[in-house]
């Protein structure tokens, strides 16, 4: 799998964006609360392969599995989310991120996308992506010819 994440620089200034705002939120004691686009935030992800599937776990903690909106477009696979802000009690101190959130993997060409599985457990998203059949090593069992009849010239 390549292309892990697709970089753009505006999710980089939002990221910092967010940041001086914690920064500055705690130098002068106020709450930083999430506004509008900027308020997203990127789970973490690991990407493993073993035998003839390949695995994606992303750590979605405190989102709710029917939050999660997971889509294979051609080999594009986007997970995507939100983690709601809890109640209306403004926040002293901050540092869990809410809003929206996304991400993107570009799956490899030989992947079975109609058997895709996916399964949510304390707080991981698994994804399960195996193989297609023609992409799995095949054994060749390789035959002994018959013996040839040699002739013996005297």
């Amino acid at each position: 799998m390549l292309n892990l994440t697709r970089w753009t620089p505006w999710t980089e200034l939002a990221g910092l964006h967010r940041d001086l705002d914690s920064t500055f939120g705690r130098v002068f004691g106020e709450a930083r609360q999430p506004s509008g686009s900027l308020a997203s935030f990127t789970p973490a992800a690991d990407v493993s392969r073993s035998g003839d599937k390949w695995m994606v776990s992303i750590a979605v903690p405190g989102i709710s599995p029917e939050k999660v909106d997971i889509n294979i477009a051609g080999r594009m696979l986007r997970v995507r989310g939100e983690r709601p802000s809890e109640g209306d009690t403004p926040l002293v101190i901050s540092e869990i991120p809410y809003g929206p959130f996304e991400r993107e993997f570009t799956l490899p060409d030989d992947i079975d996308t109609q058997h895709v599985e996916a399964t949510y457990s304390r707080g991981m998203l698994e994804l399960v992506l195996p193989l297609k059949e023609s992409a799995k090593p095949q054994r060749i069992e390789v035959k002994v010819a018959p013996e040839a009849k040699q002739l013996h010239v005297a």
